[in-house]
């Protein structure tokens, strides 16, 4: 597993401390390099007004992840591992 090198506790500790939107983001990301659910669930249950983008620089399309009420339009820009 690729996330069993990082201090995860550490980032969801620094993420929080972040507005909302960068906390959902980095959850994703996590989310995306095998992190177990349950050393992400701080950044999840994050209350977020609305719907956010992935990239705040890409182009409002892409598909929406309810979960982390992100909007992901970085298609085929990223590995996303599932």
């Amino acid at each position: 597993m690729r996330g069993a090198k990082l201090d995860v506790e550490r980032i969801v500790e620094y993420a929080l401390k972040l507005d909302a939107v960068a906390a959902k983001r980095l959850g994703w990301l996590l989310e995306r390099q095998g992190v177990p659910p349950v050393r992400i669930e701080p950044l999840r249950v994050v209350p977020i007004k609305g719907s956010r983008v992935l990239d705040p620089t890409g182009p409002r399309r892409g598909p929406y992840n309810a979960e982390w009420s992100l909007q992901v339009n970085l298609p085929g820009r990223i590995l996303i591992r599932r």
